[in-house]
């Protein structure tokens, strides 16, 4: 049966045989990256709920073709945006016991904190919430993230009040952290932070 021939453009990057790649393939990885950062570059431009497709696709020189390729809404872009982030968050959250099923904290060494690394990985993204509420939501995410990690991974001894409230005080005192150290323009060093990490939670108040 014959077919209609239909002549589309396509922006940089751009390949119609992409519908029929593996997700992993690099070029599609390439253009999701693309999308993500364009994304990014906008909310420093402009609040999330004004930002639209199009703005996203201008700004990646790519067309609403090849978003809608890959994503059905900007919602779904950053949420898959906001997932990697969290992924890579929990990667450095249990980086310190990776390779044992206990630590003594007071054993620590900066170079087993990676949190601060990982925050600088994705300083374009974390840079959000230094003049505004960064991406709506991801806040209530990343401290629920924090709070199940806390419960899953770590156990407590000898904590004489409810596991629970320990565990929120914690995961709110590093997310504050975190945003102290934006707002500080992310000085002083990661190094330096995962130190000063290690003396917080070594720290034992004065008889």
């Amino acid at each position: 049966m014959a077919k209609c021939c239909i002549c589309v453009y396509y922006g940089k990057g751009d390949n119609f045989m992409d519908d029929f790649r593996n997700p992993n393939d690099p070029r599609i990885k390439r253009t999701k990256r693309n999308l993500k950062n364009s994304f990014l570059e906008l909310m420093k431009e402009k609040p999330y709920h004004a930002i639209t497709v199009t703005d996203i696709v201008n700004k990646a020189e790519y067309n609403r073709t090849t978003f809608y390729r890959h994503y059905e809404t900007k919602d779904e872009l950053v949420q898959e945006l906001c997932d990697d982030i969290i992924n890579d968050l929990i990667y450095a959250f249990r980086y310190p016991y990776r390779n044992a099923s206990f630590i003594n904290p007071a054993e620590l060494k900066p170079s087993d904190v990676i949190i601060f690394d990982y925050i600088m990985k994705h300083k374009n993204f974390y840079s959000l919430w230094k003049h505004g509420d960064g991406i709506p939501g991801f806040q209530n995410q990343i401290i629920h993230t924090m709070i199940q990690l806390y419960k899953s991974d770590i156990h407590y001894q000898a904590f004489g009040g409810k596991d629970d409230y320990l565990i929120i005080y914690q995961a709110y005192g590093v997310w504050g952290l975190i945003i102290n150290w934006i707002n500080n323009d992310f000085q002083p060093s990661a190094e330096e932070m995962a130190n000063e990490l290690i003396k917080i939670i070594n720290y034992k108040p004065p008889k």
